[in-house]
């Protein structure tokens, strides 16, 4: 089992799908500079990848590799609700409310998640598990419900939903509601990226992205030497992974993620559901949020923050986010006619596609 160390965090898994297809736009020439090592995988039903400039000093690819996979694997291994073994399946599994001892990366990720509940007013709240069920997603989900949850289904789970009901404590978190269960979603994905890249930082990798299921984070400069160009797709409603993208974002040693309401969502008599419960109400997501990008230092956060932008006001989570030191967010706000408008916060840098000039 590898150990997982992170350094510099100042601060199921998203659904099998990806809620936004988010790519490095690094274009190499046959006379340019040295092509960049790239490792590619499967993890937390999604892929990843890496690019990184090599040197001389930098471990080989293939065992750079076989540490990223192990790395990924005891991610998987605590985070994971879809394995019955894992260490959220244990917790979830049990009704006691004595504290529970958990390794140290699993508790590090449920208190972020915590913290991110306190700040968001409960937008972002990982007790929100039994809904995912009544809702029809989840391990063993159909992605939809057979039909729309009768409302004392969704008052009885509510009644188990709170981050209140969940404490961390030195190497432990404890439940002091016994049917409490959470979920690690919408940040586990990001930590894993956070991992990664803390783990190429200790051999040396000094110029680096990192990217799962769309998540990324990035150090140093492209093989162009320039910023690391990210690009974000244009929001259609359609399960499949479009290759048109209107917005690129520069990065600068920091993370981006993005949760959007298109790859994931459901219809019942003739109305679009978000798959972005909303841990407040039981239901889905009314906002008009179709998708929603963070950049922050770190992707464990930037992951916390994009799901809870989904669910918040816009106006809420815009100011929310004009708040917080170091963070950014792009919004795009369906209308009723299917029309989209776009808010960003007053720092959040981007440039449209063919463009070079920025904002």
């Amino acid at each position: 089992m590898i150990s997982l160390r992170w350094q510099n965090i100042a601060i199921s898994t998203k659904r099998s799908s990806t809620l936004l297809a988010v790519v490095a736009l690094t274009l190499f020439g046959c006379s340019g500079p040295v092509a960049p090592v790239t490792l590619e995988g499967f993890t937390m039903g999604t892929t990843y990848q890496v690019k990184y400039t090599p040197n001389a000093n930098i471990t080989s690819p293939a065992v750079v590799k076989v540490g990223i996979d192990s790395l990924l694997a005891e991610v998987n291994r605590q985070m994971s609700t879809y394995l019955p073994d894992s260490e959220i399946s244990r917790f979830n599994g049990s009704e006691s409310t004595v504290p529970m001892a958990v390794p140290m990366e699993f508790e590090y990720v449920v208190s972020r998640a915590l913290y991110w509940s306190k700040k968001t007013d409960g937008a972002f709240d990982i007790t929100v598990f039994p809904l995912l069920y009544l809702w029809g997603f989840g391990p063993g989900g159909a992605g939809e419900p057979p039909s729309f949850p009768d409302s004392s289904d969704v008052e009885r789970r509510l009644s188990h939903i709170g981050s209140h009901k969940l404490v961390t404590e030195s190497g432990e978190i404890r439940k002091l509601d016994p049917s409490v269960s959470i979920d690690l979603n919408a940040i586990a994905k990001g930590f894993g990226v956070d991992a990664v890249f803390d783990y190429l930082l200790s051999h040396g990798i000094s110029d680096m992205m990192v990217e799962i299921g769309g998540e990324v984070r990035v150090r140093g400069l492209n093989p162009q030497s320039k910023l690391w160009a990210i690009a974000i797709e244009r929001p259609e409603l359609s399960a499949e992974i479009g290759e048109g993208f209107d917005w690129i974002v520069d990065l600068d040693n920091e993370a981006m993620a993005t949760s959007g309401d298109y790859r994931n969502f459901f219809e019942i008599d003739g109305e679009i559901y978000s798959h972005e419960i909303d841990p407040r109400t039981g239901y889905p997501s009314h906002t008009g949020v179709a998708s929603a990008t963070v950049t922050a230092p770190n992707c464990t956060d930037a992951d916390a923050l994009a799901t809870a932008l989904m669910v918040m006001d816009v106006d809420e989570g815009m100011k929310l986010v004009e708040s917080l030191f170091d963070v950014e967010a792009f919004l795009l706000v369906r209308d009723s006619s299917g029309r989209f408008t776009s808010h960003r916060s007053a720092g959040m840098a981007m440039k449209a596609a063919g463009e070079t000039e920025e904002r």
